[in-house]
């Protein structure tokens, strides 16, 4: 794993007076803020030393499967908690209007 310290602008109500962000550097985890980095440090100007975590794995994504089964359970417990007398009748009309989005496609697949 990987660290990567940068120094970026954190005043949020005040206009950046240069880059957002001065000097990054990756170095391995565990290992202090680089001399690089340290050196353009002032404190009170406006800029702050941040570290972010590199996470090297990759993002897993959910199946077609899961997606439509999570999305149904979500539905029913919405349904259930607003309208539970007309409940069946509720999801079978979302279920018929939106089937592509209940079967696990986003919107951006469709």
């Amino acid at each position: 794993m990987k660290w990567r310290y940068s120094l970026r602008w954190r005043l949020p109500r005040t206009p950046c007076p240069g880059p957002q962000e001065l000097v990054s550097e990756v170095v391995e985890a565990g290992q202090p803020a680089p001399e690089s980095v340290m050196s353009r440090w002032v404190a009170g100007a406006g800029y702050a030393v941040c570290v972010d975590f590199l996470d090297e794995r990759q993002v897993r994504r959910w199946s077609y499967e899961r997606k439509a089964a999570a999305r149904r359970r979500n539905l029913e417990r919405r349904v259930n908690r607003i309208a539970p007398l007309f409940a069946d009748e509720l999801i079978g009309r979302e279920l018929a209007a939106r089937p592509d989005y209940y079967r696990g496609k986003s919107p951006a697949e469709l």
